[in-house]
């Protein structure tokens, strides 16, 4: 497990070909919470990681068949690779993930600039719920951070900062200032004081410069798919600032008329972390409440039935469930969900992970994925925490 794969390179075909890999014995999925901040030598998650694993051994061993004895074994194999992932010097990450098959042997290594809660799953695929709470939190956003005379465009994806653009004003001096109080000179003729005229240019080149700033900003943004822009351009410049995004994207930025240039990048990565999750808990809400507004016929749908019979014909665009519930139903012989006690006409048996069935349609089908944690106890409580909206 040497290789480590940043979690920020991941895209929707990486994870659709994850969900896909199942393995004779078992995938082990581990979530590590590796954040020093609130432990420092990482030592209370080392306690926490050796515990769940211990228990996860003790229920294997219970069983007491060959197959569980075999599991056992290779649990056991790997336990000092498991231990590593909670090295205060094993990673860099503040969330450190593995997936590991026990048969076949293949294994996947992340690692996330935003912490997880640790976790011990083994199961016949990856467990990815927790990672899919991670890339739907952690969905680039752009980042500009302008005064008058210069700028920067980052971008935010997992808690990760990349600088993209800096851009310096340059500064042309007028060849034509002339000195002289207003009213002088020839009659009929007046001369601006130096200062006015220099005023006066200082304005035009700056908002040449921020005319530029909005022009690399809303391109990047349509480029790399941003779903938000926070522009921090201090009191002066904000709002000018913002005034250059095109309009189709302006539903999608946040001024901030803070001074954010004299930060060094560990603390402006900090602030826009925190504004990015702040900012993604609304928007979930509003999520919610679209959904429920929006309830109806090609609009959207509540409830485990009405989601699953959308995912089977491929109309859902948003998929929001709770992933701390155990969703339970049936895939038909020709892949029909079918959602609690329904039973279709192609039959189909109980699925023990109907949740991860819901999960692998909604990839196949192109449709954003929505973890909510608590949606089955407050905003879709009435809907056991599941809807969708609709493509049509």
């Amino acid at each position: 497990m040497r290789h480590v794969v940043a979690l920020e390179r991941l895209d929707a075909d990486s994870i659709r070909d994850l969900s896909r890999r199942t393995d004779e014995l078992g995938v082990l999925s581990v979530y590590v919470n590796a954040d020093p901040r609130l432990d420092p030598n990482l030592r209370t998650t080392a306690i926490d990681l050796k515990n769940r694993y211990r228990e996860l051994q003790r229920r294997i061993g219970e069983a007491g068949d060959g197959r569980s004895r075999k599991i056992a074994g290779e649990l056991e194999r790997i336990r000092p690779d498991i231990e590593h992932l909670a090295n205060p010097k094993g990673s860099s990450g503040l969330g450190r993930i593995a997936f590991i098959a026990l048969d076949d042997g293949w294994t996947l290594r992340l690692e996330s600039a935003l912490p997880v809660a640790n976790r011990v799953v083994l199961d016949d695929a990856p467990f990815l719920h927790p990672l899919l709470e991670l890339l739907d939190e952690g969905r680039p956003a752009g980042v500009v951070i302008a005064s008058a005379r210069q700028a920067r465009v980052l971008e935010w994806r997992v808690g990760v900062l990349q600088e993209l653009s800096t851009m310096e004003r340059e500064y042309v001096e007028a060849p034509h200032e002339r000195a002289g109080q207003r009213g002088g000179g020839p009659p009929g003729q007046y001369h601006s004081p130096i200062r006015e005229q220099r005023d006066t240019r200082e304005w035009a080149q700056a908002q040449r410069f921020l005319d530029q700033v909005g022009e690399v900003a809303a391109r990047l943004a349509e480029e790399r798919g941003w779903e938000r822009i926070l522009v921090s351009c201090g009191e002066q410049w904000t709002e000018e600032c913002i005034e250059r995004i095109p309009q189709p994207l302006r539903d999608k930025v946040y001024g901030d008329s803070g001074v954010l240039t004299g930060l060094d990048d560990a603390a402006l990565a900090q602030l826009v972390t925190e504004w990015a999750h702040a900012q993604h808990a609304e928007w979930e809400r509003r999520l919610l409440d679209e959904i429920r507004a929006n309830a109806g016929p090609g609009r959207g749908v509540l409830g485990l039935s009405e989601v699953a019979t959308a995912l089977s014909v491929g109309r859902v665009s948003h998929l929001v469930y709770d992933p701390q519930v155990r969703y339970v139903g049936r895939v038909g012989a020709n892949g029909t969900l079918y959602g609690g006690d329904e039973v279709g006409p192609d039959g189909g048996s109980p699925d023990p992970r109907f949740t991860e069935r819901m999960i692998e349609r909604a990839l196949e089908t192109r449709a954003r994925i929505i973890p909510i944690e608590g949606a089955a106890g407050s905003g879709l409580a009435d809907a056991d925490g599941i809807a969708a909206l609709l493509r049509w």
